[in-house]
């Protein structure tokens, strides 16, 4: 188990507190709360809980891929069903850090990788029961290369998640058809699937990247070879694989490296701007 009980409650809020600003603001088995529920920080219990009827209450056994972990929230409920192994790939050591730190006051044991998630996925052949790949996808240059990655290495189940805009709700069009150019009217109706490019900042976020429109997501997540079987929410779909595409290994890999105008460079580990980092710890600071 963690250290917890060997600690006093201002010796755990110290220890948060040091770790910086968090994105995921949970309750810890102390009762410390990570963050303080200012934006853009969320609240993950709530994701969890529209999810979490999709997960078996038993995992053991299994093993979990967590792409984007952030502070491991998920990856730790994942181990708390009794999962066997959780791999949480993190590219920002902040957060990294707070992974490792939130699993160890949990009592659970992480995998956590500091690395790119195009660069992990394009390494590695492992394969896993469970995949969550919640609230990353449109921090990607290249998101539907990871999607298709992540839905070989998904054995059982995968939970995605994405940011989406436009067109509330699931278009009533036949999307599953060929077209040709006597559709391009229909093409070009807000509620066909499309996707939106972030040049620059969005929110004062340099890894913003793409937008889906709401229909996008679930022809994304069949052409990656995967079948829908749940979605609970407009921006979340529990899929299986249904037409596995398979994979293609080379010995090498060249990836290009990409960033926005005055940004970071990736891919790699990462370090959160620093003046990005400092407003918001300011921010948090003044709402403690």
């Amino acid at each position: 188990m963690g250290d917890t009980t060997k600690k006093t409650r201002a010796e755990i809020e110290r220890e948060v507190r040091d770790l910086g600003w968090w994105y995921q603001d949970f309750d810890l088995p102390s009762g410390v709360r990570t963050g303080t529920g200012q934006e853009p920080s969320y609240r993950p219990e709530e994701r969890w809980a529209v999810f979490a009827p999709h997960v078996p209450e038993d995992l053991s056994g299994k093993s979990v891929l967590d792409v984007g972990g952030n502070a491991g929230y998920f990856s730790i409920q994942m181990k708390l069903r009794g999962a066997d192994r959780c791999v949480l790939v993190e590219p920002y050591r902040e957060f990294a850090a707070q992974a490792g730190y939130a699993a160890a006051e949990f009592g659970v044991e992480l995998e956590v990788v500091n690395e790119d998630v195009h660069t992990y996925c394009l390494t590695t052949e492992e394969r896993f029961d469970y995949v969550l790949f919640l609230g990353l996808f449109y921090h990607l240059k290249y998101p539907v290369l990871v999607l298709d990655r992540l839905a070989e290495m998904t054995k059982d189940r995968i939970v995605f998640h994405s940011y989406s805009v436009e067109a509330e709700g699931v278009s009533g069009r036949d999307l599953e058809r060929d077209l040709d150019r006597a559709d391009d009217a229909e093409i070009d109706q807000s509620d066909f699937p499309a996707m939106k490019f972030i040049e620059r900042r969005y929110n004062d976020d340099p890894t913003n990247w793409w937008f889906p429109t709401h229909t996008a997501l679930e022809p994304m997540i069949r052409s990656a070879g995967l079948k829908v079987v749940a979605r609970p929410h407009t921006q979340l779909i529990v899929a299986e694989p249904e037409h596995p595409l398979g994979k293609v290994v080379y010995s090498k890999l060249v990836f290009p490296k990409y960033a926005k105008p005055g940004g970071p460079v990736h891919p790699g580990p990462q370090q959160v701007d620093p003046e990005l980092w400092q407003k918001l710890l300011q921010g948090r600071d003044q709402e403690s």
